[in-house]
């Protein structure tokens, strides 16, 4: 094809790791549904779990999340009360902090998330996991 779509499909990173990312999120999903959890939504849980407080560009920062996915994941499990938001003492921002509800929900997906790990593992076998942690560190 002159239009160029034919390499694109065949070549393009963004296709693959895309493609990728929703295959292990599908089993992560999978492996969570019984907690009526998401994937996504214990991404955000566990960095808020870390630390006492955070603020929403810091999460984004570190989920490498934009602001208006983050705050939509936020409105939601803050309605479920695994999170809480504090306002800042400015008043123009707030903080993000992980309730003991939120926090005993990744007490419970622990094993959940250790079984989704382990099936990632084995199609992933051991070359596939150092690659993966390898394209990770070049690219993160």
């Amino acid at each position: 094809m002159k239009n160029g779509a034919g390499k694109m499909a065949r070549d393009c990173f963004a296709l693959r790791v895309r493609m990728l990312n929703r295959v292990v999120s599908a089993i992560y999903d999978d492996a969570l549904a019984p907690l009526d959890l998401k994937a996504s939504q214990l991404n955000v849980l566990v960095a808020a779990s870390l630390r006492p407080r955070a603020r929403p560009a810091e999460l984004c920062k570190r989920l490498r999340m934009d602001e208006s996915t983050l705050s939509r994941n936020v409105q939601r499990m803050r309605r479920r009360g695994w999170l809480r938001l504090a306002p800042d003492s400015d008043r123009r921002s707030h903080w993000i902090a992980a309730t003991r509800q939120g926090r005993m929900l990744v007490v419970r997906a622990f094993a959940a998330w250790s079984t989704a790990q382990k099936e990632i593992e084995r199609r992933l076998g051991r070359d596939g996991q150092a690659a993966l942690r390898m394209l990770a560190g070049k690219l993160l």
